[in-house]
């Protein structure tokens, strides 16, 4: 068999496999309904002639009753099938796309880093899958269902094909091929406007972002204050029109196209009036052979029809490409055995480089930095100098592309990355807003030690967020979004502090290495001020990691270290950088003044 036929085949066979997801009872009643479907049609055919002959040959009632009562159960039973079949592929549709969308979260969840998460064309493989469908995209499930429904179709036509050669055996070998030609040809047009569709992935993308900047909330404040309505539709307008021009064309170019398949169809009608008619002009056949000569050929045209079936199927056949395409691109770590030490630890970057994929220059080059067990370290520099990036390798997000990083002179690539984990806790700068309590929100920092009122509370008061809690409407269990009816939204500001308390409930948790990112760039000058005081001492102990552009927020933790080009410039406390009068000293005086100027002015 030719390798492209056993691809092909492959690939269909794939596709109906899917149907398992729907579960027995409508896969039963799937395949129950396009089997009474292929049968009806060549059945129809020889009933119909039956009834005829029998109709012409008597005027006896009694002889056509079994003839006109097995027509009339073919159509009853075609029409209660077409009209039970259509949720049954709705459901098997939505169990199949449910069962594809929780594979991909499988897969998109498996790694242990976030590589995955910030490639683009993984975005892309996973919106191809988990696309839920409309009016213009399709999903696999209706793939699958349109694959299944094809090969009624062509069930059907080879049975209408078998009657109709008992009386023409030539034309049913010509309509059969006609059929089966016009649908390869016709199928070769939808692979190319599928692959066009997903070329344009990206543009589709662009136009959505700009779509949804328009019409949903976050935005709304700046779109209406700075009159973006009109930039906006016009921005969404010029990519929508960039990838539509694309699928017109080559729409245009399947009609420009369709000139071959009218004549193919125009022969194969001919054909299929012209034989039976001579047929019975030349005595070969009655009239009840005719009718049953005339609905079979018609029965095996009517295979050719190409439905939204054929559109579905190259769909469906791209989504699973991508879904192929995530496992060999997902890389799963193999991480090591080693579980994570449980006492604070000596964590060491040894020569450690990195650079993103595609990246022009490093982000990190040859930094050794040391950190001690129970040391405030303070990590400041220029935007984009790796301080983010540092962090994320650190807690095992990342992987280094050179060097190493240990913990009590372990490599973490020989740690148990869960295990790590569970001694490692974190307020990043784009710390999530979950819709939720304030009370789980605060115990996601430790899912495994419950949510009692005690320790959420202490975790709160240390975050300073009592007062907060407080004036919230329902206190710990105030829902913190207002999508949902009696719940509130809160300031950056309030946000932040509840981060802060899910981090120090993480810490009373076990968390032995504690990461602060921008910790204060929400908070006011007074906030910031009582920061260091109320949270710091709160994990005496502790390992912390603080990284903040506010030097005021840094000045007093145990080292200061700057990061420069992916390398440590400058290390030591606050006094010792300040002597030395190098960058930190004076981005210190810089700050300082314009807080002096800012207070002077306030007065």
């Amino acid at each position: 068999m030719p390798a492209r036929l056993t691809e092909f085949l492959a690939r269909r066979r794939r596709l109906l496999a899917l149907l398992v997801h729907a579960g027995p009872g409508p896969l039963a009643g799937l395949l129950a309904a396009h089997l009474v479907t292929a049968l009806a049609a060549a059945a129809t055919s020889v009933a119909t002639g039956w009834l005829l002959t029998g109709a012409l040959a008597s005027s006896a009632v009694g002889e056509i009753l079994l003839p006109l009562g097995l027509v009339a159960v073919l159509v009853l039973a075609g029409q209660c099938v077409e009209i039970a079949r259509e949720p049954l592929d709705l459901l098997a549709a939505r169990r199949i796309d449910g069962a594809l969308r929780s594979a991909v979260r499988d897969r998109v969840a498996r790694p242990s880093g976030i590589a995955h998460l910030e490639d683009l064309d993984h975005a892309t493989d996973v919106a191809r899958v988990s696309e839920l469908g409309g009016w213009r995209t399709r999903t696999p499930g209706t793939g699958a269902v349109g694959q299944l429904l094809l090969l009624g179709r062509l069930t059907s036509a080879v049975l209408c094909a078998v009657v109709l050669a008992w009386f023409a055996p030539l034309l049913a070998v010509w309509l059969l091929a006609v059929t089966l030609v016009m649908r390869a040809g016709i199928r070769r047009h939808w692979v190319r406007l599928s692959r066009t569709w997903d070329e344009h992935a990206g543009a589709r993308r662009r136009a959505e972002y700009w779509a949804d900047t328009l019409t949903e909330s976050p935005a709304g404040k700046e779109v209406r204050l700075f009159g973006l309505g009109p930039w906006l539709t016009e921005r969404y307008r010029e990519q929508a029109r960039g990838w539509l021009t694309e699928i017109w064309r080559d729409r245009r170019g399947i009609l420009r196209r369709q000139w071959w398949t009218f004549l193919l169809a125009l022969a194969a009608g001919f054909a299929a009036l012209y034989v039976p008619g001579a047929a019975l002009a030349a005595g070969t056949v009655d009239f009840g052979g005719l009718i049953t000569m005339v609905l079979a050929a018609w029965g095996v045209f009517a295979a050719g029809a190409m439905g939204h079936e054929a559109f579905d199927i190259e769909y469906a056949l791209g989504a699973l490409r991508a879904l192929d395409r995530l496992d060999r691109h997902v890389a799963v770590r193999a991480g090591g055995d080693r579980p994570a030490p449980d006492s604070p630890v000596r964590l060491r970057f040894e020569r450690v480089g990195f650079h993103y994929p595609g990246g022009d220059r490093p982000v990190l080059d040859g930094l050794d930095l040391d950190i001690g067990p129970a040391e405030v370290l303070a990590v400041v520099g220029r935007n984009g100098a790796g301080k983010t990036t540092m962090i994320k390798l650190l807690t095992g997000l990342h992987e280094p592309t050179g060097g190493r990083i240990t913990l009590d002179g372990t490599d973490l690539a020989d740690v148990d990355l869960t295990s790590w984990r569970r001694r490692v806790t974190a307020v990043f700068q784009d710390f999530v807003h979950y819709p939720l309590t304030v009370r789980e929100n605060v115990a996601l920092g430790a899912p495994e030690a419950g949510a009692d009122d005690g320790p959420i509370l202490a975790a709160v008061a240390a975050a300073g967020a009592t007062g907060l809690v407080d004036r919230l409407p329902d206190g710990l269990d105030t829902l913190l979004t207002r999508e949902h009816s009696g719940g509130v939204d809160l300031s950056g500001g309030q946000w932040q502090r509840i981060a802060i308390a899910r981090a120090l409930f993480a810490v009373a948790n076990g968390r032995q290495v504690l990461i602060l990112d921008e910790p204060t760039a929400h908070l006011d000058v007074r906030a910031e001020a009582e920061f260091y005081d109320r949270v710091i001492s709160a994990v005496s102990g502790v390992t912390v990691v603080l990284i903040s552009h506010r030097l005021s927020t840094v000045r007093r933790a145990d080292r200061i270290v700057v990061l420069d080009n992916g390398r440590v410039s400058e290390s030591g406390n606050h006094g010792e950088l300040m002597d030395h009068g190098g960058e930190y000293a004076g981005l210190y005086r810089l700050q300082a003044g314009r807080f002096a100027e800012d207070t002077e002015g306030a007065a």
